[in-house]
């Protein structure tokens, strides 16, 4: 079916795009709540699974999750929500005469042949893939959804052209904290940009389905269903190397990092008297205490509020 801005059920959220365009459905949209989950074409195994295990705990509390239907990432979300019985959209960066990736042409039949969920080609039929048709297909990705989640993104990638997207369009961007050990560091070095630019961190499922008011007893207990993947893979790192969890030489660490810790104690204080007291920007602030919450120096929590962790 096609739908263009002037007919009556086309999605309100396109409008505020700058060309709102027509679309080709697989079929008839609803208006349950959207979550978009974007990311790496190529993720290490752990994001893969912490993908697949968010998409199917939404699809479970009845959120769409939607995602571009790319190799990575975006594939493990689509499945994911797929596996719990829920709904996940597509939206394409091709018209609906071209499958691109060619690899996921049968979960895209399976996908247009659902129920629930939904093939959506923001495209002419005959557009093929560029560039410029992904960079448009993000707009509408994060158009149509209420919150946006990068699970992994390099420096230069495609998640971060969503990531601005939702800083453009106001919707609300969490990103997955990057592991701060080689190989890893590399390969989010996208996520580490976009908490420094005021993204918020993904630490739990449970930590975003409080966030968003959605019960937290449809999510499926499992390895990744309850702590993100990057804190198990930490802790199990440190066991076989058996180092500590973080340099205590305050050579390692960053004035920034430094200037942050010196404002701590084993009492928690919040983020706005941290800035007051140390004199620092949101960013950098923010960078800091990120970076020390990593390297297992400091410890985030109530909501807003950071301290020294105890160490035995």
């Amino acid at each position: 079916m096609h739908i263009t801005p002037f007919d009556t059920g086309y999605p309100d959220e396109l409008r505020a795009l700058p060309a709102p365009p027509n679309l080709t459905l697989s079929g008839p949209l609803d208006h349950a709540r959207r979550v978009a989950i974007v990311g790496a074409r190529s993720p290490v195994e752990g994001a893969k699974a912490f993908a697949a295990d968010l998409a199917h705990a939404l699809a479970r509390a009845g959120v769409t999750v939607i995602s571009g239907g790319a190799l990575g990432i975006d594939a493990s979300a689509h499945r994911g929500a797929m596996s719990a019985g829920g709904a996940t959209w597509v939206i394409s960066g091709t018209g609906c005469n071209h499958v691109y990736p060619p690899q996921h042409d049968k979960l895209f039949a399976s996908i247009a042949a659902s129920d629930k969920s939904r093939m959506i080609w923001p495209f002419d039929d005959n557009v093929g893939p560029s560039r410029e048709t992904f960079r448009s297909r993000n707009g509408v990705l994060v158009a149509l959804s209420e919150v946006v989640i990068v699970v992994q993104a390099r420096l230069q990638s495609g998640s971060r052209n969503a990531a601005t997207w939702a800083r453009s369009l106001g919707r609300a961007l969490w990103v997955v904290p990057p592991l701060p050990w080689p190989p890893y560091v590399g390969s989010f070095s996208g996520c580490a940009a976009e908490l420094a630019r005021g993204a918020r961190p993904l630490h739990s499922i449970e930590e975003l389905f409080r966030e968003l008011r959605l019960p937290f007893d449809h999510v499926v207990e499992g390895k990744n269903a309850h702590l993100p993947w990057h804190r198990k893979n930490q802790k199990n790192a440190n066991n076989r190397t058996g180092a500590q969890p973080f340099p205590l030489a305050s050579d390692t660490l960053s004035s920034d990092e430094k200037l942050v810790l010196s404002n701590l104690s084993q009492v928690p204080k919040h983020l706005d008297e941290i800035l007051e007291t140390a004199h620092l920007g949101i960013s950098s602030a923010f960078t800091a205490l990120l970076t020390l919450s990593m390297k297992d120096v400091v410890v985030e929590g109530p909501d807003g509020f950071y301290r020294r962790k105890q160490i035995k």
